[in-house]
């Protein structure tokens, strides 16, 4: 199977939908307007890269990066990476290592000077395999 990481297009909604749903679930209805108009911004929004994986004809992973500007570190940005997800039908095939590659190459283009993300402690081992490393930080937040 070739699987080729690409940058998404508006097309590929649905389909991102759908491997989102894998990852975690949504909490109530949200109207099909609002989610176009929200992928519609970050489409447009160079800070944000949100990529796809295709497989077969079809959507196998999506991840997302979003470059934070920062006034310390003499002005580099930080690198945040958000809903890594490979459906459930094509893990184990090292598609999140791919995805993650590609947005780690993006943060290093960008002039990041740090990546970050979140993760449960099952999925440690797939984000050492391509460099994150544990620092001893506690991430805390506030859910709204």
């Amino acid at each position: 199977m070739r699987h080729l990481i690409r940058k998404a297009n508006f097309e590929d909604l649905d389909g991102i939908l759908k491997l989102l749903e894998q990852l975690s679930q949504q909490e109530g209805l949200v109207p099909r307007g609002k989610l176009e108009e929200v992928f519609d911004s970050i489409l447009k929004n160079d800070d944000y890269y949100l990529n796809v994986c295709g497989t077969d004809n079809k959507l196998s992973g999506t991840s997302m990066l979003f470059i934070q500007h920062n006034l310390s570190h003499c002005g580099r940005s930080i690198g945040h990476i958000e809903n890594v997800v490979v459906d459930e039908d094509y893990r184990g095939q090292g598609i999140s290592k791919l995805l993650e590659m590609d947005l780690l190459m993006v943060a290093k283009q960008r002039g990041c000077y740090k990546t970050v993300l979140n993760c449960k402690e099952k999925n440690v081992p797939v984000y050492a395999s391509v460099g994150f490393n544990r620092t001893g930080e506690i991430e805390m937040r506030v859910d709204f």
